[in-house]
């Protein structure tokens, strides 16, 4: 199965949201076709994550109504996709505003850090103690 096929929309809820902040745990609903190996597959080439598990439940049909009209809700396979610590997949344009924010903040302290002088190491002093001496050494000579 072709990996753009494999997952078709993340389902939102409650429950999944608090899972998603809390646990690091996502919830995709897929094709009913695909296993668990394509789903980590799709998850992990789609999202460039690091996928620990993945666990896959079949919903059946439901009787639904609407008005005097009755039928069926559609049937559903559901994916729950637990990630790495590091991994996380951003699914609103706030979070990748926030995640944009935290890439600049991280950036500019890395800069502030850079533009300090390092101190020197054992060796660098070493080796100025050496030139100095050479230099004296000179001196001394040319007088």
């Amino acid at each position: 199965m072709n990996i753009n096929e494999v997952i078709k929309y993340p389902l939102l809820t409650e429950k999944s949201e608090l899972s998603r902040e809390n646990k690091n745990v996502y919830t995709f609903v897929v094709d009913k076709r695909t296993n668990k190996i394509e789903v980590k597959k799709a998850v992990e080439f789609i999202f460039d994550v690091k996928v620990l598990k993945v666990n896959i439940t079949n919903y059946d049909k439901k009787p639904a109504k609407l008005g005097r009209f009755s039928g069926f809700k559609n049937s559903v396979k559901k994916a729950t996709v637990y990630l790495a610590k590091d991994s996380k997949i951003i699914l609103f344009a706030e979070e990748l505003k926030k995640a944009n924010k935290e890439a600049e903040k991280a950036t500019a302290e890395k800069e502030v850090k850079e533009e300090k002088p390092a101190e020197p190491t054992a060796a660098e002093l070493k080796a100025a103690e050496k030139i100095k001496a050479a230099e004296a050494k000179k001196a001394a000579e040319n007088k």
